[in-house]
């Protein structure tokens, strides 16, 4: 028979139950007032690079798009600030009159300067915003920040002629297919339209991708894993999967530099305890096989948790420069740091593709520097730079290429893609038999050195 309670132990549960609520409430809210934006970083702050402006509170912070032809609010969060670090990894720093964005995924923070008010031309999104005033807010962004309107061979100043002229009106499928006729052209996978009915980026796929398969990535990867013959170890909370060959070659397939990084924990601290765990499974290896080809990419400070295991001392690997106005920022230099002592040395294969986008890209810029690392595949997708992210008036968001990555020699792989050191050929015919040529190739190579 089991244990009565009384109505007088409901009521002592319910009564203690309201203390450790109540307990909870007053904890979170003295955190608060130790946390919240203090007298220095109240304000308004806007980007020393353009596009963003932030509003901070007592209890409320505020992002919002801005160009010249339309500032709209983007973001709101709670202005708890140990909050926000907690669950974004974003920290801010003030320093006289420059605020210091740290946001998780960037190597670098985001550098703000105080300005008097808001501007009186942001506001919130209006699903209804007339046409033209959509087009020439996507027109100013790009005009304004986008960095590469040479290197693809783009006019964007006769692109003004597109624009719809008096009071239009159009349906929304009709103006998202003018706004993605106005970006055509551009054959980067980091401009970006959104809608809640469609996206649309200008960038064109590789000859060699089979048609007709939504799942692409996850289809050729599965190819490498029938390739492999053999069950492949995942990391919890990464794209990683990894195993070692009875031939001593490790194989290391990472499909995204993406990381469900835990409470607290940064993106790149969280990655590199990650592999480590990975590291020591293959430290016997005689050589190491890692595979992007497929990889869409993800954060930079995840693709540095992965690299940080195959040096023994901090490296610097690559520039980045931020348009402003006609001109670049000041370059920032991104080092290497050793995740310990005992880096994987042995001779590694990086295999890349022209699918191999974004902070994949990175990962292979930071890897190349390195002398044991060989890269073989073909060269990257070419689409390196961050994505700096606009609301439009009518609330549909626009993601554009306003960095410069270069390498420490200033070479420049927008657009064109990294290239292998092994060049080899990508064919459509052996994928559509679930053969991997190239995969094969590298193992080969691999049991030779």
């Amino acid at each position: 028979m089991g244990a009565r309670v009384g109505g007088a132990d409901v009521t002592r549960l319910l009564k203690q139950l309201w203390i450790v609520i109540g307990a909870v409430v007053a904890a979170f809210l003295v955190s608060w007032v130790i946390y919240m934006p203090d007298a220095n970083e109240r304000g308004v702050w806007r980007s020393q690079t353009g596009g963003q402006v932030i509003t901070l509170s007592q209890f409320k912070a505020q992002l919002y798009s801005e160009s010249s032809a339309s500032c709209v609010h983007q973001l709101t969060f709670p202005a708890h600030l140990k909050l926000v670090e907690l669950a974004e990894g974003a920290t801010v720093q003030v320093t006289g009159e420059t605020l210091y964005l740290h946001a998780d995924g960037t190597l670098e923070p985001i550098l703000f300067d105080r300005t008097d008010a808001l501007p009186d031309t942001c506001g919130a999104f209006d699903q209804t915003a007339n046409a033209q005033d959509v087009f020439n807010a996507l027109w100013a962004a790009m005009d304004e920040h986008y960095a590469f309107f040479d290197l693809h061979g783009v006019d964007w100043d006769a692109r003004r002629d597109l624009a719809p002229t008096g009071a239009p009106t159009l349906t929304d499928e009709d103006l998202f297919a003018l706004l993605s006729e106005t970006l055509t052209g551009l054959d980067d996978g980091h401009v970006q339209l959104v809608s809640p009915f469609n996206g649309f980026s200008p960038a064109l796929p590789p000859s060699w991708l089979p048609e007709g398969d939504r799942q692409v990535r996850a289809t050729l990867n599965q190819i490498a894993r029938d390739t492999i013959g053999t069950a492949l170890t995942p990391v919890e909370l990464t794209g990683i999967e990894f195993t070692l060959m009875p031939d001593g070659v490790a194989y290391v397939l990472i499909r995204h530099m993406g990381l469900n990084a835990p409470i607290g924990a940064t993106e790149q601290t969280a990655m590199a305890k990650a592999f480590a765990d990975v590291a020591a499974e293959i430290e016997t290896a005689n050589a190491i096989i890692i595979d992007i080809r497929y990889n869409p990419g993800g954060s930079d400070s995840v693709a540095f948790g992965v690299a940080s295991h195959f040096t023994g001392q901090p490296i610097d690997v690559l520039t980045k420069t931020t348009r402003i106005g006609d001109g670049q920022s000041v370059p920032y230099t991104a080092t290497l740091q050793p995740f310990d002592t005992s880096p994987l040395t042995q001779p590694v294969i990086l295999l890349t593709s022209e699918l191999t986008g974004s902070a994949a890209e990175i990962l292979t810029m930071a890897l190349r520097e390195l002398p044991q690392v060989t890269t073989m595949g073909q060269p990257t997708s070419g689409g390196l730079s961050d994505i700096l992210a606009f609301t439009l008036p009518n609330g549909w968001e626009l993601g554009l290429s306003h960095q410069t990555y270069r390498t420490m020699d200033g070479t420049l792989f927008e657009g064109i893609g990294i290239p292998p050191d092994v060049p080899f050929q990508i064919e459509t015919a052996p994928l559509l038999l679930g053969e991997d040529p190239l995969l094969r190739a590298a193992f080969a190579r691999a049991r030779d050195l």
